[in-house]
């Protein structure tokens, strides 16, 4: 056990290195023990998909890549919408020292998400809800929006704009996604008061996959009444 956080420690200590990162004191041990916690779990239940040999890079680095984006957003808290095993919310919190709101609705991810907090002390919260929920008591109340590999760009955008302070800043980890993708993530925009700002394509160390970071800014009010009801921004997106 002690071998293995070890190593993870190494591990990620070395990729946040690669990335050009500089990591709060003690981010390295933390990020290995989340990182430990959800190998642990996913023993137990379908948690998320996960190859422990593939953990550091693909999940935790992954995560990390997103940190000089969420460094350019306003002061304040973020948002990580569809949380699950706590990628990219939790990694984020850890090296920038932010406030996070890890927004899960299936209750047993997010009741190992609760865990995750206490053990590791984190200043955040658990909202066992959807993002549309959130939205109706918590509206414009983040500086940024999170997302990873959580669904269409033109549902991200719809289902962060609500929750967005003007000039907030939606991050969406992705793999590669085509143009058509992206123009109908800018249309979505168009109509929740958002733009793209910049699409970012990145290398993660210790792996061949490519990602891509699209951010788009709260820059007005949405020309529709958001939210809409759960699930509408999935089943029937805006653009």
């Amino acid at each position: 056990m002690l071998t293995c956080m070890k190593r993870l420690r190494e591990q990620i200590a070395a990729g946040i290195q690669a990335l050009g990162l500089c990591a709060p004191q003690g981010a390295a041990e933390a990020l290995a023990r989340h990182i430990d916690m959800v190998l642990e779990a996913n023993a137990q239940f379908n948690l998320t998909s996960i190859d422990p040999g593939d953990a550091v890079s693909l999940h935790v680095l992954d995560s990390c890549a997103a940190v000089p984006l969420l460094g350019s957003a306003p002061l304040g808290s973020f948002a990580d919408i569809g949380s699950g095993a706590g990628f990219p919310g939790i990694p984020l919190a850890v090296m920038t020292n932010r406030t996070v709101a890890l927004v899960e609705s299936v209750g047993k991810k997010a009741a190992f998400l609760e865990r995750v907090v206490a053990e590791l002390r984190l200043d955040a919260t658990v909202h066992r809800a959807r993002a549309e929920e959130l939205a109706q008591t918590q509206a414009e109340s983040f500086s940024a929006v999170t997302a990873r590999a959580l669904s269409s760009l033109p549902s991200l955008v719809e289902l962060a704009a609500p929750l967005l302070r003007r000039d907030g800043l939606l991050i969406c980890l992705k793999g590669e996604p085509k143009e058509v993708e992206l123009e109908r993530g800018r249309m979505a925009a168009a109509l929740c008061g958002m733009r793209e700002e910049r699409v970012v394509r990145l290398s993660i160390p210790g792996t061949d996959a490519r990602r891509c970071v699209i951010v788009y800014r709260r820059s007005g009010r949405p020309r529709v009444r958001l939210p809409r009801r759960p699930g509408m921004a999935q089943h029937e997106p805006l653009a």
